[in-house]
């Protein structure tokens, strides 16, 4: 008798888990538009029969049959009738289980999944995924002891908030990422989300899925035993807690009831207490149910953050709340349940590991699965499909209301609602559009009636006429008291008050100040014709007053028109505050330097234009200074220091300049100053020496103090020049002197130094086209070694073949190529040539020399000046050996890093390194010991009274010994005299070279030498 109480039981059960299945197709339907209801209805119906038709055939053996490893059952295929009742009452049940967690994913991917793509999805799920961790977690419940490897471990989803609710999570996560968002779904346009179609069938749904669930859990004890009251009890109170969560979430959290949150929140409390519900406490079921509400609104709300379209909720429904129920297990449920796992934090753990191990496999087989699928199937409809809607995509399933929705998107499309649309007599669809109709007759009958009146206010808008002219400006009609008929909105904003409150009050008392209302009364008597301030028809400036009393510029103008018998004027009034503004700024813009507020160059030269046009000007003065080193602040402080360097510049020349003279910031670091009224040339030097003085002083930059000397020029009217722009640019010629004089000083502008200027400026030009027109020649002065006579090298020395004055001195054009940057292309010139002619030399077989050449120190820091060199030594095909590169003290002193690194390239291309002029700049025994040097040459200057000066002989000894230690060579330059040579073979010098043995010679006079042999003493 209680076998069969308890069969009776069970089937009872699975007949109310079927009964879910209505649930489910009400609830997806409700939550869906009507334009894919059926499908999604049809799509409820098929996964039923195909999870059914799976399970009897293999399904129910890979799930409970004889186990294989714990992994997978053996036996039961195509289950028959010869099982006994217990066993056929079992499968029933579990049938309606695996059917229920297919049908999960019918609402996640609902709206944009194909009908046949979904009949996959469902038999890939029903075949591979939910027998397969059925097995894990229940396999050998039908045998009475723990089979599944996971109930070997003592696993607990007592009915299923894991094997049921989260599998079909899983597999609807990985359906939906593989199917994208539905269209539209979040775009910003959008303000809302997707509102489902019927939501009392939603909550139909939800209150079958409910009813249901009290067989989903009590029928999962397989009797009616005294569990099954506190199971159901458990179940009501989950569900009920799990609603109530939602609805507080959603209306605190929103300010609004969402209807589809509190459905959901119900059916997260019916997943989560599904795991545990013969174990809890009702206080407890409580709490799981309540917090499960929470976990789906606020996962519901993460999809939501991540761009996840889950259609119905059913990702946070049944795969987070089911996590939350799998885990609740351990948290809440009585210690003596865990008699496998032992205690409750090693329960903890064999639930995470049932979570992670069922989800990792039912999420990657899912996945991979449908991504396959999608490559030869696509699982998506295409877009035109998703716009008309799955009903009519895919079952050829139209409705009343879609065809009258579709004939109303064809009026609004066209434009054209001239047309009624079908009426369907005796329903209410019918009635629907019977009503449309009546709307668009009237609307007809609406609009030919406002293009009459349209017609007909055109005729009779000559009092508005003038208003409609104006709209930008302030409109404002008054009658012939001054009282306020009209008020537009710009008067409104512009004046600060309301149309309703300045109706019929006076104009005057409203924006005249009182000196000016009598004016306007009197103008107003007249009608405006009178000689006033307001006259009909004519623009004048004015002042105004807001409501607040603050006044404002203004254009004002009148004009008088006649409404039927009255007289009124229209006042035309714009506020010209922000104009005038732009114009200030404007102006500041065109005349002010906007980093130092100074006046700009053009400002500038017309004021001092202005001074010099008078009748009869004073003597007067320009002062153009320029900040010696300027650069240098902006390439180590940076380029935000340079400025409040020039900003604090500008301040102090404000402070030191009177108030009737010019100051101008006349570009980049340069400033110009006017001394107007100028008296004595004696207070034009003072004021000069003044700004020195003044701009010398340290600035404070970046927490350190930068120092700024300043080079001045000053031009002095009339004989400086006799207008602004010869002024300004003798001043400047002028500076250019200061800063040859030595820098931090200042120069007047004379005739002389014009002439001198225009020299030196077409000096520079001719020497632009001697390289181009090939004018430049080495010359070779030879240097012989000092113990045997025997010619070792020479050095090659620049000179410049003018076409008309002959052969120039390089001390007149040398300085201008270094000044001009002319010395970088010209110095490579020299490499080559030297390298070229060496080599030409040595191709005729005479004797092998080193020869030496000059490199200037802009050359020497290029970065790229050893490659130059590589190259130069290439291209001749001359040995490193046949190449000397003499070097400057001053160059080493200005970048040691960089030198070092020259330097040390240049070594590697075993060239030989000299430093020339030795003793004459920054002379240190520093540069010997960290610069790869092998020659030192001794500068002329010592040399010249070596062996009659006790001083000259003094350093000439001193530094051929420094050399001997050091295991350099020494060349004198200059040696001119026997006595000289003799001193300095006496003192062991290696070399020399000077006139002594021979001048500079050119080519053919060095070949005749090479030629020759050893040169006579």
């Amino acid at each position: 008798m209680i076998n069969e109480l308890n069969i009776a039981w069970t089937l009872l059960c699975a007949f109310l888990v079927f009964i879910m299945q209505a649930g489910f197709l009400c609830l997806e339907t409700g939550l869906v538009r009507a334009k894919n209801s059926i499908n999604v209805a049809v799509k409820n119906v098929i996964d039923l029969c195909l999870s059914g038709a799976i399970f009897w055939l293999f399904g129910y053996a890979l799930m409970f049959g004889q186990t294989h490893g714990g992994i997978f059952g053996s036996n039961g295929f195509l289950f028959n009738g010869t099982h006994s009742t217990v066993l056929m009452t079992f499968f029933i049940f579990q049938a309606m289980f695996c059917s229920t967690s297919a049908t999960i994913v019918s609402g996640a991917v609902a709206e944009r999944m194909r009908f046949f793509a979904y009949c996959l999805t469902v038999l890939m799920m029903s075949a591979l995924i939910y027998p397969i961790t059925g097995h894990w977690a229940w396999g050998g419940v039908v045998q009475g002891e723990p089979q599944g490897w996971l109930t070997q471990q003592g696993f607990i989803d007592f009915a299923g908030s894991t094997v049921v609710h989260s599998v079909g999570g899983w597999v609807s996560l990985a359906a939906v990422l593989l199917l994208g968002p539905r269209h539209g779904r979040f775009d910003p346009a959008r303000k809302s989300p997707i509102q489902g179609s019927n939501l009392p069938m939603a909550a139909l749904g939800a209150f079958l899925l409910w009813f249901g669930w009290f067989g989903f859990n009590g029928g999962s004890t397989l009797a009616l035993n005294d569990k099954v009251p506190l199971i159901l009890l458990n179940t009501f109170l989950a569900g009920a807690c799990g609603g109530i969560a939602a609805m507080l979430y959603s209306f605190f959290h929103r300010g609004y009831l969402g209807v589809a949150d509190m459905i959901n929140g119900i059916l997260g409390g019916l997943v989560g207490i599904t795991a545990s519900c013969h174990l809890q406490l009702p206080a407890l079921a409580v709490l799981i149910g309540g917090v499960a509400g929470l976990i789906v609104v606020l996962g519901s709300e993460w999809l939501e953050r991540w761009r996840i379209d889950d259609a119905v909720g059913a990702i946070p429904v049944h795969l987070f709340a089911g996590i939350w129920g799998t885990l609740a297990v351990a948290l809440f449920a009585p210690p003596e349940s865990f008699a496998i796992a032992g205690d409750r934090g090693q329960q903890m753990m064999v639930q995470l590991l049932g979570i992670l191990a069922i989800g990792g496999y039912a999420f990657a087989i899912s996945f991979t699965a449908l991504w396959l699928i999608n490559r030869f199937y696509p699982l998506r409809v295409d877009a035109e499909a998703e716009r008309v809607g799955l009903n009519i995509a895919e079952h050829a399933a139209s409705t009343e209301i879609i065809d009258l929705l579709t004939e109303m998107e064809d009026h609004r499309r066209r434009g054209d609602f001239s047309q009624p649309v079908t009426v369907e007599p005796h329903t209410e669809v019918g009635q629907i559009a019977q009503q449309y109709n009546h709307v668009l007759q009237r609307v007809n009958e609406e609009i030919h009636q406002r293009e009459d009146l349209l017609r007909a206010l055109t005729v009779s808008e000559t009092r508005k006429g003038a208003i409609l002219d104006a709209v930008l400006d302030c409109i404002i009609t008054i009658d012939r008291q001054g009282g306020i008929l009209e008020f537009n909105p710009a008067a409104t904003r512009t004046f600060g008050c309301s149309r309703r409150i300045v109706l019929n009050k006076n104009l005057a008392r409203l924006i005249l100040s009182e000196p000016q209302q009598d004016e306007f009364a009197q103008a107003l008597h007249l009608g405006f014709t009178g000689e006033s301030s307001f006259v009909i028809n004519k623009r004048a400036q004015i002042s105004l007053q807001r409501a607040d009393g603050e006044p404002f510029p203004a254009e004002m103008s009148i004009t008088r028109m006649h409404s039927g018998r009255q007289l009124e004027y229209n006042l035309h009034i714009r506020d010209v505050t922000r104009q005038r503004h732009i114009q200030r700024r404007l102006h500041h813009l065109a005349h002010y330097d906007q980093l130092t507020g100074l006046t700009n160059r053009d400002y500038f030269r017309q004021g001092l234009t202005y001074y010099l046009m008078a009748e009869a000007p004073r003597q007067a003065a320009v002062l153009f200074l320029d900040l010696d080193r300027f650069k240098n602040v902006n390439d180590t402080l940076g380029h935000a220091a340079g400025d409040q360097l020039l900003r604090e510049v500008a301040e102090r020349l404000r402070q030191h300049t009177r108030a009737n003279d010019l100051v101008a910031r006349w570009g980049g670091d340069e400033f110009v100053v006017a001394l107007l009224g100028a008296g004595h040339l004696d207070d034009i030097k003072h004021k000069a020496q003044c700004y020195v003085e003044v701009l010398a002083q340290p600035h404070r930059l970046e927490g350190k103090m930068v120092y700024t000397p300043t080079s001045i020029g000053v031009a002095v009217y009339p004989d400086g020049g006799d207008d602004a722009d010869t002024l300004i640019r003798n001043a400047d010629l002028a500076l250019y002197q200061a800063k040859n004089a030595g820098r931090n000083n200042y120069q007047f502008f004379t005739p002389e130094l014009a002439h001198q200027l225009s020299e030196r400026f077409h000096f520079e030009n001719e020497l632009r086209e001697a390289l181009n027109r090939d004018e430049f020649e080495l010359h070779y002065q030879p240097q012989i070694a000092i113990d045997t006579g025997e010619l070792i090298g020479a050095e090659a020395l620049l000179r410049w073949r003018h076409p008309t004055r002959g052969l120039v001195q390089p001390s007149l054009f040398i300085p201008i190529l270094e000044e001009s940057r002319l010395i970088e292309q010209v110095g490579q010139w020299v490499i080559s040539t030297a390298c070229r002619q060496n080599q030409q030399w040595r191709s005729q077989g005479l004797r092998p020399i080193r020869v030496a050449v000059n490199v200037s120190g802009r050359q020497f820091l290029q970065a790229d000046f050893a490659e130059t060199v590589a190259h130069c030594l290439h291209e001749s095909g001359l040995e490193p050996a046949g190449l000397e590169l003499e070097i400057t003290e001053t160059v080493l002193a200005r970048d040691s890093e960089q030198c070092i690194a020259t330097l040390q390239a240049l070594k590697a291309l075993q060239l030989e390194i000299a430093i020339d002029d030795f003793g004459t700049g920054y002379s240190s025994l520093n540069y010997l010991k960290r610069f790869p040097i092998d020659t030192i040459k001794i500068d002329r200057s010592f040399v010249v009274e070596c062996n009659v000066n006790s001083e000259d002989a003094a350093i000439c000894a001193a530094i051929i010994l420094l050399a001997h230690s050091l295991g350099l060579k020494t060349l004198a330059e200059g040696v001119e005299k026997p006595g000289q040579l003799a001193f300095l073979h006496a003192e062991g010098c290696f070399a020399y070279q000077g006139y002594l043995f021979s001048p500079p010679l050119p080519v053919e006079e060095m070949a005749k030498l090479l030629a020759g042999g050893e040169a006579a003493s």
